[in-house]
């Protein structure tokens, strides 16, 4: 063997030991989800984990477990970061499930085994759900969802199905109504959504129509509504992360929305103590000027829990 292709031989091999590609093993993921200590799973589970130092990339396989075996309903990869995704194909098929991550590289090549299994069921009917967007689904940048500090249904004593969706607006819950709320038949359902019809510009006559929408599908399916007002935003935080809203007059439009959601007979203003002088979300009740913190999560819970309470606990 001639020394060019001695170095080459030699060159190749470090190239496969140093690739981030190449098969070598790391340690399993550690799931970081906490659906056991919920009352029930959310139907778009976040799946998250501790992310693993010099990895990039996880498959996340979620399987179903029947009686005549195991089935494979989801295979995904991270989309949102290196500890989480988000599953956008809502669970609303009663059964048991378990979800697991593992390192892969970017061809899918397994760089590790895979981690526990983590287990959830999904069951219907309900008696409470909440149909919403982030607020309710818990999502936020700067804590998976998945996790019960970032939900306001932690607080809230009361058990409540989590039927929301980051990102949503009104228009978008009109769409997934029959689809995703119908299947767990509940008997209350809390609509906690619009922040997002303003934050991108829609006057409050087209929400206040939209909840109109929603409070007539409800009274079709023998549900009783329940609406909460629209949680404040921070405008100056939301420019500091390069978030500049779409109209100007966006206060004096979320007025007008909760003052209708104030007329009807059941509604809770959970935003009241969420204010600050100016009438925004408190600086130091949200880090990114959207989403309340775990205080603010808080209140919202226990302000729910005390209005279900009073109202419905004979229902």
């Amino acid at each position: 063997m001639n020394c060019r292709k001695l170095f080459t031989k030699i060159l190749v091999a470090c190239v496969l030991f140093l690739s981030p590609t190449a098969n070598a093993k790391f340690e399993s993921p550690v799931p970081t989800t906490e659906f056991e200590k919920m009352s029930f799973p959310p139907v778009y589970p976040t799946y998250s984990w501790r992310p693993i130092a010099n990895t990039e990339f996880y498959q996340v396989q979620v399987v179903q477990v029947t009686s005549s075996g195991e089935k494979i309903v989801r295979d995904l990869k991270n989309t949102e970061g290196f500890d989480r995704v988000t599953d956008f194909q809502p669970f609303t098929e009663k059964g048991k499930y378990f979800w697991r991550v593992r390192v892969v590289n970017q061809e899918n090549i397994p760089l590790s085994d895979w981690s526990e299994k983590k287990f959830f069921e999904v069951t219907a009917p309900v008696k409470f759900a909440v149909l919403g967007d982030s607020i309710s689904h818990g999502g936020a940048s700067f804590i998976p969802s998945g996790q019960i500090s970032c939900q306001w249904e932690t607080f809230c004593d009361v058990p409540v199905k989590n039927i929301a969706r980051s990102g949503d607006t009104t228009a978008m819950m009109i769409e997934r109504f029959e689809r995703d709320v119908l299947p767990f038949q509940p008997k209350i359902l809390i609509i906690f959504g619009g922040i997002n019809d303003i934050r991108e510009g829609a006057s409050a006559k087209k929400v206040i129509q939209n909840l109109k929408t929603l409070q007539k599908k409800c009274a079709a399916n023998k549900i009783t509504p329940v609406f909460c007002t629209l949680t404040p935003m921070n405008e100056k935080i939301l420019r500091g992360k390069g978030i500049t809203l779409t109209k100007s007059d966006w206060r004096g439009e979320r007025k007008k929305i909760n003052s209708w959601i104030l007329k009807n007979k059941f509604s809770v203003d959970i935003s009241k103590n969420l204010y600050d002088a100016d009438s925004e979300l408190r600086a130091d009740f949200t880090p990114d000027g959207l989403h309340p913190d775990l205080r603010g999560k808080k209140f919202i819970g226990e302000e729910i829990e005390k209005f279900l309470l009073e109202n419905f606990a004979e229902e």
